[in-house]
This record gives structure tokens, C-alpha cells and sequence, in this order.
């Protein structure tokens, strides 16, 4: 595995982010039919015992260059390894925003067109 993506900004859909977010979080990129990368979290259940089933939180989604860089291996169903590399809270930014970055890694091949 190689690194493909250093760092890449999430577009958050929601300013509410679970409390168990941090660095070097395991997330899930997903090919839309809309043509669009979504990023996701699995968070595990919070019933003792591990009972009860892990639940699929939606972080954002990635930018036009990401999306035209990584679709060919997604379209392919490319093995990648997703991290959360980077992570501002919102209460710690200047702006007031939460702001979350992954990397990439993965066969360079499975990006050829």
C-alpha cells in the first residue's frame, strides 16, 4: 500500500459530531450514484456487553478532485485504507466550524482509468 491521498478535507453534512471521534479513526469511502464520495464512520454500539448492532455515521463527503481521483478505484471496489489524519473541533477553530481531514492509501494501479 501506497500513500494516495496525504490529506483530504471532509465537506461535513452536520456540525453534531459523535464524542468518539478522534485520530486515526478506521472511515469508509462510498461511490454514490450521484456521482459523489461519501465518507462514513462506523461507530460501535453503545449497549454494555457489545450487544446491539454498530450503527453507520455519515462525516461528509470529499471535493471534486478527490471524487475524480479516487473513482475509477472505487468504481473498481479497490481495497483502501481510510484514516482521520487531521481533526479541529468547532469550539477550537477560528472560524467556529469543525473541520476533519483523511488520508488515503491503496494500489496506485487501481486508480488507471
Amino acid at each position: 500500500m501506497q500513500p494516495l491521498i496525504h490529506k483530504a478535507s471532509v465537506h461535513l453534512t452536520s456540525n453534531r459530531l459523535p464524542s468518539s471521534v478522534s485520530l486515526g479513526d478506521v472511515a469508509n469511502l462510498r461511490l454514490r450514484n450521484d456521482d459523489t464520495i461519501i465518507v462514513t464512520l462506523d461507530l460501535p454500539s453503545r449497549l454494555p456487553f457489545g450487544l446491539g448492532e454498530s450503527s453507520e455515521f455519515v462525516l461528509g463527503t470529499l471535493g471534486q478532485q478527490a471524487r475524480d481521483f479516487l473513482k475509477p478505484a472505487l468504481q473498481r471496489a479497490a481495497h483502501l485504507r481510510v484514516r482521520i489524519v487531521e481533526f479541529e473541533p468547532a469550539h477550537l477553530s477560528r472560524n467556529g466550524r469543525t473541520r476533519i481531514y483523511i488520508s488515503v492509501w491503496g494500489d496506485p494501479k487501481a486508480l488507471l482509468p
